[in-house]
């Protein structure tokens, strides 16, 4: 009966409390009912929702009163979502004692967090407003997908630190960068796939302008996903030589690293060399997008090398993303292709 069941209840919360206390994590249950009770990042993905649906609204009403007024709307719950999200970070944080980056699905909010910090922080500079709208949406993928993944996953996810990451220097130096790195990387993809669509939907007015701001854009976010990515991988080499006694072995993982340190230093030094215009650079930071996502989850469904504590299968949502890509960079290539010819033949013209 009903009395049975809640006293069967009421001892297996009190066993589980004994267990906690027992691990000298008896404090923490307290605050970790707290950290469910407010659902952070379910009260975050519903504010993104509405932050996307008002500036939407924005971009119809652009000017006068209205059009400020709708901005501000827009601001304060974008800031409100993005206050959900870091305060579920900060709570996760204090709960475990290490940095919010320990396992796959604490990665997934750590990177909307930063992706969405850095659109607003791009958004005060530049005044746009077409960032934000592109922030909110970001927020919103972001936080369903930890949902998606963490309803998928089906366990804790706080559980205990694995032996070969129980290191909170190295958790908040080389992971904390990395994931900064991947962040920045997806970021970059983002604006271009944005780009591409909303060039080719010719919903913006002035394309020069929108084009020459979002070229700079993501080259100054590229640039920045260069710095995070190497100061992580350097890093990741120093740990590994104090754990395995070597600082590079070709692991899968060390490999992912690379390959998005050297995608960005291709398309650095391609702008700089004039082998790419604005077209190129979009193309190339989509194409980009696809390394991050390897390096941030394919190499872990591989199943092989000494990064083995992030191994995954059944990602199927990765392969949709690559699909997404790939589509994309070949909407690109022909844009780029159909604006040559374009040119070409207004100069045969003339």
């Amino acid at each position: 009966n009903s009395d049975e069941f809640l006293g069967a209840l009421k001892d297996w919360q009190t066993s589980l409390a004994d267990r906690a206390d027992d691990r000298a994590e008896g404090d923490s249950v307290a605050s970790e009912v707290s950290y469910y009770r407010r659902d952070y990042f379910s009260n975050g993905l519903v504010y993104f929702i509405f932050a996307f649906l008002v500036s939407a609204v924005g971009w119809i009403i652009r000017e006068g009163r209205g059009g400020k007024i709708v901005a501000w709307m827009a601001s304060v719950i974008y800031g409100i979502a993005t206050a959900y999200v870091l305060g579920g970070l900060v709570h996760r944080y204090l709960i475990t004692g290490r940095p919010p980056v320990s396992n796959l699905y604490d990665t997934i909010p750590f990177i909307t967090a930063g992706a969405v910090v850095i659109l607003a922080i791009a958004e005060l500079l530049t005044r746009r407003k077409v960032l934000l709208s592109l922030g909110a949406a970001l927020g919103v993928i972001g936080l369903f997908f930890a949902a998606s993944f963490e309803v998928g996953d089906a366990k804790d996810n706080m559980d205990p630190l694995r032996a070969v990451l129980d290191s909170n220097y190295w958790l908040a130096t080389h992971v904390v960068s990395i994931t900064i790195g991947y962040c920045g990387g997806l970021v970059a993809c983002f604006l271009s796939l944005a780009y591409v669509h909303l060039a080719l939907a010719g919903v913006i007015k002035d394309q020069k302008s929108f084009h020459r701001f979002m070229t700079r854009t993501v080259y100054g976010i590229t640039c920045f996903t260069l710095l995070f990515s190497l100061v992580g991988t350097i890093l990741g080499g120093i740990w590994a030589n104090d754990s395995w006694g070597r600082f590079w072995g070709w692991d899968p993982k060390e490999n992912g690293a690379l390959l998005i340190v050297l995608w960005c230093l291709i398309i650095l030094h391609s702008r700089l060399a004039g082998w790419m215009t604005g077209w190129g650079l979009h193309i190339m930071s989509i194409l980009g997008g696809s390394v991050v996502v390897f390096s941030w989850w394919g190499v872990n469904m591989l199943e092989v090398g000494l990064h083995s504590y992030g191994f995954i299968e059944g990602a199927s949502t990765v392969y949709y993303f690559y699909f997404v890509t790939l589509v994309a960079t070949g909407v690109g290539v022909a844009a780029w292709l159909m604006e040559r010819f374009s040119k070409s033949a207004r100069v045969k013209t003339d």
